[in-house]
């Protein structure tokens, strides 16, 4: 016998409710890679994998670019401190500079002064008056001859100590300048490659965020991409 018309469609319906609610099923619950954004496409399982290796990838590099940022921070206050230090001892030498400088003046003085006196001596010496005169000439000329003698006897103690001291500090400068202008050219190497690493990093980033930020994806996926099938 046949069945109503209205009968068969209503158990009709009733299969087809129960085909979906079974596909539903199917499917699995969803998740979001961060927060949800409206209308964004659900991720194939290829596309999934793909999101979570780049996800893990930039997650265990950032660490570590942030680390090797904070270590350059601090090469380059240690490299601030040789700097100021290097002015320090800079400022040293040209004081030495200007000592050497004066010596060098009051030598060429002095060996005018001792000229004078030669001739004035040799004058004397010559033809001595007599007297007097000829007396006080010769005690001033001993007591310009002790003058000279003890300004040259000065100014050789301020030569030998000048000499020496200021010779170990130049080479101890210049040793000192080397070493930095050597760590400072490897520095700048080096934080010129973290700078590229950051910029490749960022674009790494900018595009993960605009292919997999915010789309849903199936749970069942992960799990399965976790366990490696």
């Amino acid at each position: 016998m046949l069945k109503p018309f209205h009968k068969t469609l209503f158990g009709a319906a009733l299969c087809l409710a129960a085909s979906l609610a079974l596909a539903q099923g199917s499917a699995g619950k969803t998740s979001t890679l961060g927060n949800a954004k409206a209308g964004a496409k659900l991720l194939s399982y290829d596309e999934l994998s793909q999101c979570l290796k780049q996800r893990d990838d930039l997650g265990q590099r950032k660490p570590k670019l942030e680390a090797e940022r904070t270590k350059l921070d601090g090469e380059r206050a240690e490299l601030q401190q040789v700097d100021d230090a290097l002015k320090i001892e800079r400022a040293k030498l040209d004081k030495l500079n200007e000592t050497a400088a004066d010596i060098t003046k009051r030598s060429k003085e002095l060996s005018q002064q001792v000229a004078d006196f030669n001739e004035r001596a040799a004058k004397f010496a010559s033809s001595p008056p007599s007297g007097p005169t000829g007396e006080r000439q010769r005690r001033a000329l001993e007591r310009d001859r002790a003058a000279l003698d003890k300004a040259a006897a000065d100014l050789e103690a301020e030569r030998t100590a000048v000499g020496p001291n200021a010779e170990q500090m130049v080479k101890t400068y210049q040793a000192r300048v080397a070493q930095r202008d050597t760590s400072a050219t490897e520095w700048n190497t080096r934080n010129a490659a973290l700078a590229k690493s950051v910029d490749v990093y960022e674009d790494e980033l900018a595009n993960w965020k605009s292919d997999c930020e915010g789309r849903p994806y199936r749970e069942d996926d992960e799990k399965a991409i976790k366990a490696g099938k």
